[in-house]
């Protein structure tokens, strides 16, 4: 049998190249550097569309009506300031109804009460039967705290008294 003739490539193969001292990479494979910016890359579209995602499955039932009722606050405020005319709310166990037609009320669904707690009562409780809560003309008010309750979901809103807004507690 004759000796096997040795391939040009299987020789290539196992030769370090000079330059570098190491062997030369492998037909289709990734470099690190490669790797590491394909990483980057989708981590930085990560960290932007992530949150958009979060915003589009939308807020939870609670959260819709509590918007819906520091809208109306606001727009109460807002024809306060306007106008400079003092306006009110009359604060309801199924929501929020302003003086001034213009101004839609925020009633609360089927099944969600309203609470009210003021400056100086620890306490939430049922509103009133004739209760309201007032913006003078420079739209300054008392401060006040809502919760929207249904079930076992609450949420509470208290608001500013120098700008009408919801503050984070």
């Amino acid at each position: 049998m004759p000796p096997r003739q040795k391939n040009r490539d299987d020789i290539s193969d196992r030769i370090s190249t000079p330059n570098t001292g190491r062997p030369p990479a492998l037909p289709g494979g990734y470099t690190l550097l490669e790797v590491l910016l394909a990483i980057g890359v989708i981590a930085v579209l990560m960290g932007i569309t992530v949150p958009y995602l979060a915003d589009s499955f939308g807020k939870s039932p609670g959260e819709e009506i509590a918007d819906t009722v520091a809208r109306t606050v606001q727009d109460v405020r807002a024809s306060a300031v306007e106008f400079g005319e003092a306006r009110r709310i009359s604060i309801l166990e199924t929501g929020l109804v302003p003086e001034i037609s213009s101004i839609p009320p925020a009633r609360l669904p089927g099944g969600w009460k309203l609470e009210v707690r003021r400056l100086t009562e620890s306490r939430f409780r049922k509103p009133g039967k004739i209760e309201s809560w007032g913006f003078n003309g420079a739209g300054i008010c008392e401060p006040l705290a809502l919760r929207l309750r249904c079930g076992n979901e609450s949420v509470e809103l208290a608001f500013d008294p120098l700008t009408g807004l919801v503050i984070d507690e």
